[in-house]
């Protein structure tokens, strides 16, 4: 005769399939350093998708003087920056640019460090992005 299995045997698979589909549901974190090419083909993937957000982190000067056509200008050197961060949707994807990447790449650790799913900032910025003979709009 077969033995059938104990209720707590029972217990415990369900318990274990279950974890298993949460592990497995759950998403990583994609935070990370792209070059402009691959900063050009996700926004061109992505455009009018109101999941994904392209922010500037310069000055408003610099993007008077040409910015990426549907960014959002959220100046890293104001007061109110990390508030400001804080207060964004963290399962949006975030598309993140300054002049050279140097602002950019502090925002994306502080991206981070918020707990926000996706995030990826164009390494050297609008000087690379034009180097590649991109679009700017003024």
């Amino acid at each position: 005769m077969k033995k059938r299995p104990s209720l707590w045997m029972a217990t415990l698979l369900v318990w274990l399939l279950g974890a298993s589909v949460c592990l497995a549901s759950a998403a990583p974190a994609v935070v990370q350093t792209i070059s402009p090419g691959h900063f050009k083909a996700l926004l061109d993937r992505h455009r009018g998708d109101p999941n994904v957000v392209l922010l500037d982190v310069r000055t408003s000067k610099e993007f008077e003087d040409g910015h990426i056509q549907g960014a959002l200008l959220l100046d890293y050197h104001s007061s109110d920056y990390v508030e400001r961060l804080k207060a964004l949707d963290r399962e949006k994807t975030y598309l993140i640019y300054c002049r050279s990447g140097n602002r950019s790449g502090k925002s994306l650790a502080i991206f981070e460090k918020l707990g926000f799913r996706r995030a990826y900032h164009m390494e050297t910025g609008v000087i690379g992005w034009s180097r590649e003979k991109y679009p700017l709009v003024r």
